[in-house]
């Protein structure tokens, strides 16, 4: 896995990718650090009036509805008609979907409307995405991911899409192939954001690394590792937000991918 992924964040730390995120206000701090401390060059943008000249210069385009609105649905869908005319990738989060038909019926109508990617989100958000019966309490997962697997496989095919879903074991998925990633920390989930950050990781990798398969499964490893790392530093949440940060900014080295 290490040596997917190290090449892959060298190239983000050298190439500094431009990051459109189009994503919620509860987590938009937390992510841009987060986009930064990893190599990148966030943006974050609420205005459909400049999505023309962002899109120009972005290298990958990620999409957020966890505070969803008619107004950002317009932007939503602006900047991913946008992102596929010019043939940028989108990282899509559907952020609770499950939790309300609002929220199912836009997450679905961007899916069924433009190319997406890579589609990121916890077992109740892609179970609910595929029609399966799912147990969502708010924008939070009741469901394992291994109940989530073929609902992850049924929107891949559907798509054409690859799909990570997040969890204690995470997963990616796509037409042919399912990786398991068995990193992280307890005390990831009691960051909020920890999700949104991971989408946006996903988004920086997707562009510097045309394969999306490739780029999620790299992603998610590297984000999980910084977490099992951030770990050993910290035991509470408050202190384990700033040691994950620092675990992003760090590359983890070869053997701390061995000894997990």
């Amino acid at each position: 896995m290490f040596d997917l992924i190290s090449p892959i964040v060298t190239r983000i730390k050298q190439d500094k990718p431009l990051v459109l995120n189009i994503t919620n206000l509860v987590t938009m701090d937390f992510i841009a650090n987060g986009l930064l401390c990893v190599g990148a060059s966030p943006i974050m943008s609420q205005g459909i009036e400049e999505s023309a000249d962002l899109m120009n210069i972005c290298a990958s385009v990620v999409i957020n509805p966890g505070t969803l609105d008619e107004p950002f649905i317009k932007l939503s869908e602006q900047v991913c008609q946008l992102a596929n005319v010019h043939k940028k990738p989108i990282v899509f989060d559907p952020v609770g979907a499950g939790a309300s038909a609002y929220r199912t019926t836009t997450c679905k109508r961007i899916l069924d409307t433009f190319k997406i990617a890579i589609l990121r989100g916890n077992a109740s958000e892609i179970m609910a995405l595929a029609g399966h019966t799912n147990n969502t309490k708010g924008v939070d997962s009741l469901s394992e991911t291994q109940y989530a697997i073929d609902s992850a496989r049924l929107l891949a095919q559907k798509y054409q899409l690859t799909v990570v879903i997040s969890g204690e074991t995470d997963a990616i998925v796509d037409t042919h192939t399912t990786e398991y990633i068995n990193y992280g920390s307890p005390l990831m989930p009691m960051i909020t954001g920890t999700g949104c950050l991971l989408s946006a990781v996903v988004g920086a990798f997707q562009a510097v690394h045309s394969n999306p398969f490739e780029a999620a499964t790299a992603a998610t490893a590297f984000y999980g590792m910084c977490g099992t790392i951030a770990a050993r530093h910290a035991t509470k949440p408050g202190s384990f937000k700033v040691a994950f940060l620092d675990a992003l900014y760090t590359l983890p080295n070869r053997d701390d991918y061995a000894n997990n």
